[in-house]
């Protein structure tokens, strides 16, 4: 694939085929540990059989300049290594190679082991990073970029932020959810609020002057980081980057909500009946599922993995965890659900 113009023109190809070529094997090097030619070759043999094995190279008018070798399986590639030329690190190549991953493959997530060396580059990147137990001298970290993280990210890097879109933008939104989503809670100052999915504070700004206490959580940590700065004239916000079903919460909450977040949440029934734990008793839990039934969202750069929500199968989800649904409508766009605990 072609990208770029004029003077600038950079691409990036498979060059499996050509993996034996001198050019592609000295770009390899860096990714291979004491890379003599008789390693650098057996490892391109070893790539060249595995059927499984995906090599693609950054080309920069006509020079090659960086270079990833991938395998993936079950929606998720795993980097067998990654390399690019010392002349032209910084320039942003490795990320690109990446990226690549994320916009012509159908992964949920990217994955990676690397030593103290490349950590820095992983983290920079957006993976999540631990530490693997093993006894070798060198020390081992695992890294996981979701691709619903990466995304999320990468709109923050693209000024994708709804909270200072126009207003038609901003009307065109509450086709989803809206005032009268934000009515259904009941709020007053004495309420605590939890939301799920808090992105850039989209609806956050609106519901956090109306309560006692706001909480947000979202699995993007750019994001998390632009709501912080949309949220900055409040005193009443705890902003939490993680993923709503890992994270232990220390607190109980009044109101729970989360709108155009359960697409991207594979475990439903977990997700409900965890909500339903973080309510008080006689807490309301507002939840907007969009009505669209598409596997990905893509964007022309990128496809993002979802699972798309049923009506029939959300409300059992619902009763199945012990709430009372209380009101079911429709909006254009999405149904939303008002329901309470006991």
């Amino acid at each position: 694939m072609v990208y770029g113009k004029f003077s600038t023109i950079y691409s990036i190809c498979d060059v499996k085929e050509k993996l034996s070529d001198s050019a592609i094997l000295h770009l390899l090097a860096p990714s291979v540990f004491n890379p003599t030619p008789e390693r650098l070759l057996s490892r391109a043999e070893k790539y060249q059989a595995d059927d499984t094995v995906k090599v693609y190279a950054y080309s920069k008018n006509g020079e090659y300049k960086g270079i990833i070798a991938f395998k993936i399986k079950e929606q998720t590639a795993e980097i067998l290594g990654i390399a690019v030329n010392p002349e032209y690190q910084g320039k942003g190549i490795g990320s690109r190679l990446i990226n690549y991953i994320f916009s012509q493959f159908a992964v949920n997530k990217v994955t990676a082991e690397t030593d103290d060396d490349a950590i820095g580059f992983y983290k920079k990147y957006g993976f999540a990073v631990a530490d693997i137990n093993n006894k070798c001298d060198t020390k081992r970290y695992v890294c996981v970029c979701e691709s619903v993280t990466h995304h999320y990210d990468l709109l923050i890097d693209e000024n994708n932020d709804p909270v200072h879109d126009p207003k038609p933008l901003r009307d065109y939104m509450d086709k989803w959810d809206g005032q009268g989503f934000i009515d259904s809670m009941e709020l007053d100052n004495e309420k605590s609020v939890l939301e799920i999915g808090v992105g850039t504070g989209r609806l956050a700004v609106r519901v956090a002057p109306l309560c006692g206490q706001f909480c947000g959580i979202d699995i993007s940590p750019k994001t998390i980081d632009r709501a912080k700065e949309n949220l900055a004239e409040y005193r009443n916000i705890d902003l939490i980057c993680a993923d709503f079903l890992s994270y232990k919460f220390d607190r109980k909450f009044d109101v729970i909500y989360s709108s155009l977040t359960f697409m991207h949440i594979e475990e439903k029934q977990k997700a409900i009946n965890k909500a339903a734990a973080l309510l008080k008793d006689g807490g309301k839990f507002v939840l907007s599922i969009d009505k669209n039934q598409s596997e990905y969202i893509d964007t022309g750069t990128r496809k993002i993995k979802i699972y798309s929500d049923n009506v029939e199968k959300m409300a059992e989800y619902i009763r199945a965890a012990g709430f009372t649904i209380l009101n079911r409508h429709d909006t254009e766009f999405a149904t939303i659900f008002v329901v309470q605990k006991g």
